[in-house]
This record gives structure tokens, C-alpha cells and sequence, in this order.
């Protein structure tokens, strides 16, 4: 089974890795059709809210090609580290890279679903990829950008804030998302019901893992309230670096907005057009039954809860899996699958991507003769537009 991680650990290592990708000949038109789409996302959005893209005023086509790396590195907003983690899942499952040709399965953990859906269409001819990659790109950029327009909330209070952090020194500072390990499930839904409020169990990633998604003043709150709770059950509590709050019903609107910008992302084939099961993260089911693969990335990522103790368990069991091949680039999804297997019956096998994916020596450029053309032009990422995937696409070419 092909396993992609999601956003939520630590990036450090994202942005040389994806320096690595680009000076590779062959990952050339693969970066070249990406600057491009990013372009075209720019253009599709209003200015206000094109500046999420690229808070600190950079662009990934800086980042990749500059000889020093950007002050402080990537910067830490959900969307910017979204893309640049789905931008490098993508381009390690291009044709011209070579991978395990025994999978029966793919599996996403959070925004690593929609690499998880594109290696499961299987697509094999590389001018067929990069239409398809386009539209998962599209579709990445426009969900965390919306998803982000819905993020706000009031500001906390600076004392709570100062509270905090003499506590918690080596957490990120407060937002929108909260790991808690240690607790069991029926232990947290306790506190939670006394608690009121929109907080939700956003991420069920193991037995005593879980992440709480909410606004940033109430997970706060919760935790201030709570702070003796865990110190004496020995729970560890840490904001995260996300800005958006997954996996909430607070992002409902945000999946209804992305409606209006189906046009503009393109179209994926439906689930029939799946070659491998890709299993969803919200219940123990595959993805080959449904109808609308973009309605369902957006609705998982941004509104369901993660259920990853049974969708992984049942994943092994319904596909027969004996050995995962972890894409990352973060090591959060194969942490916890290695711990929500660990009494499994079936013995699985953990084995890095890496060894799959060294690419020829050459080849890959023509392929870009079924993305040029003219189009429109931002300053920043690339030049042009990617053509949309025509509705009649047979996945796997």
C-alpha cells in the first residue's frame, strides 16, 4: 500500500528536498507545468486573497531556485506548506519515476489524500499526468485558500496567550489545532462535553493520539481549564503550526464555497476510474464507489474528522496488505499506522519510497507539448495556462 503523509509535523526538511526534486532533469517539466498552474491560480483569485499563496511575498519559483533559502524557511500557513507537500508527493509519482509495481492500495493522511487519489487513476503516459496533476494542484491550492477565508476567529487574550507559553515553551504558538496524546478516546469526549463551545475531535490518529480542531481562543481555553487534568494523567498537549482548523465542521462553508470554483479547478474521473482502492480517512471505505473524487478530498480534508485507527486496520485487512511504502515526506502517517497496527494479525512491512524513485538519466520534456500554448500571465510562479482535463479522461491512458 502507498502511504502519503499530511500536514501537522515538523516541514524543516521540505523545502531542500524540493530543491533535490527540482535540479533533476528529468522532474524539469514536472516543476515547469506546476509554476504555471500556480499562475493560473493566482490569476483565478481576488487579490485579497491572493497574497495566501504566498504570505511572505515569495513565490515557490523563488524558493527552488534561489541559492539561499527564504528567512526562516518555508514560511509555517497551511497553505503554503500544504502545496509545497502535495507539489513533492506529486512529483515522486510522475511515469518517469520509477515505483513499486506490486500496489494494490494508496492511502492519504489528511491533504495526502489527493496523492493517495492520483496514484491510485494510475495514470502512465506523462503528458496525461501532467494534465491530471494540474487539476490536483488546482484543487490543493483552491481548498487551502478557501479553507483559510474561514480560519478566522477573535484573537486571544495576550495574557492567556503569556500564560501559555510559560507552560508550554517548545509548542508553536496558539491557533486553530491542538495535538493531545495520552488520553483515551471516552477520557477526552468526557472533558469535551463538559466543555461547550465548536471544538471537535478533528483527528483520531491512534489509541491515545488525537488532534482537536476549533477556534483558537476556545482549544485555549480548554487547555488553561484542563492544564491539571493532563498534567496528572500525563497527557502532552501542543498547538500546532496549521492555521486552518481540518477537519471541522467549521470549514463546511468553506467546502460549499469551492463550489463556485469547480470551472476553474477542472475535472477529475470518478471513482470508477480508480485502478487501486484509495481509502478514505473518515470510515472504513474505498473510494472506487464514488461518484465525485473532488467532493470528497474537499469534504475530508476541510469538514470530516479522521478516523485513522480503522481506516488503516481496515486497510490492511481488505486489501490483504503485507508491506507500506511511505511516500512523506513527513514521518506523522507512517508513526502512527506502525502504532495502530501494532496488534494487528497481519505482520506488515515499512519501506521508504525513496528506493523506488530515482528517475532516468533523461526523457520527460516533450511531454510539455500538450501544455504550451498561450494563456494567461501573473508575475510570479511561471508563465501560461495548463489546459483542463477533458471530462471524457480514461485514467491510466
Amino acid at each position: 500500500m502507498l502511504l502519503f503523509d499530511g500536514l501537522g509535523g515538523a516541514n524543516d526538511g521540505l523545502l531542500p528536498a524540493l530543491r533535490a526534486l527540482y535540479t533533476i532533469p528529468a522532474n524539469a517539466t514536472y516543476f515547469h507545468a506546476t509554476f504555471r498552474v500556480l499562475d493560473e491560480v493566482a490569476a483565478h483569485l481576488a487579490p485579497a486573497d491572493r497574497v495566501r499563496l504566498c504570505p511572505d511575498g515569495t513565490t515557490l519559483r523563488q524558493w527552488l531556485t534561489s541559492t539561499t533559502a527564504p528567512p526562516g524557511g518555508i514560511p509555517r500557513d497551511s497553505v503554503t506548506a500544504g502545496l509545497c507537500i502535495h507539489v513533492h508527493q506529486a512529483c515522486q509519482l510522475q511515469p518517469v519515476r520509477r515505483h513499486p509495481d506490486d500496489a494494490v492500495a494508496a492511502l492519504g493522511h489528511s491533504i495526502g489524500l489527493l496523492a493517495a487519489v492520483l496514484a491510485g487513476l494510475g495514470v502512465r503516459r506523462t503528458d496525461e499526468y501532467l494534465e491530471v496533476a494540474a487539476v490536483c494542484l488546482r484543487l490543493a491550492a483552491i481548498t487551502l485558500v478557501r479553507g483559510q477565508q474561514y480560519a478566522g476567529g477573535p484573537t486571544p487574550d495576550p495574557g492567556a496567550v503569556d500564560q501559555y507559553r510559560t507552560r508550554v515553551r517548545r509548542s508553536a504558538p496558539p491557533g486553530p489545532m491542538a495535538a493531545l496524546t495520552g488520553l483515551r478516546r471516552e477520557e477526552l469526549d468526557e472533558l469535551l462535553t463538559g466543555a461547550g463551545g465548536t471544538i471537535t475531535v478533528s483527528l483520531a490518529n491512534a489509541a491515545r493520539a488525537h488532534v482537536l480542531s476549533g477556534p483558537t481562543v476556545e482549544l485555549l481555553d480548554f487547555y488553561l481549564r484542563h492544564e491539571a487534568t493532563f498534567a496528572r494523567t500525563g497527557a502532552t498537549w501542543a498547538f500546532l503550526n496549521n492555521t486552518i482548523p481540518f477537519h471541522s465542521p467549521l470549514l463546511l462553508p468553506a467546502v460549499r464555497r469551492i463550489a463556485g470554483d469547480r470551472d476553474f479547478v477542472g475535472q477529475l474521473p470518478g471513482g470508477d476510474r480508480l485502478r487501486l482502492p484509495v481509502y478514505a480517512t473518515d470510515a472504513p471505505r474505498d473510494l472506487r464507489g464514488a461518484p465525485d473524487l473532488m467532493d470528497e478530498f474537499c469534504q475530508q480534508v476541510l469538514s470530516r474528522p479522521v478516523e485513522w485507527e480503522q481506516v488503516t486496520r481496515h486497510a490492511v485487512t481488505d486489501s490483504a496488505i503485507d508491506r507500506i511504502v511511505d511516500h512523506g515526506p513527513g514521518a506523522g502517517a507512517r508513526r502512527f499506522t506502525k502504532e495502530c497496527l501494532r496488534d494487528h494479525p497481519r505482520r506488515v512491512a515499512f519501506e521508504s519510497a525513496q528506493q523506488f524513485s530515482t528517475p532516468p538519466v533523461s526523457g520527460g520534456q516533450r511531454a510539455m507539448s500538450a501544455l504550451s500554448g498561450p494563456g494567461r500571465t501573473t508575475p510570479g510562479n511561471g508563465i501560461g495556462a495548463v489546459r483542463p482535463v477533458p471530462g471524457d479522461h480514461r485514467a491510466g491512458g
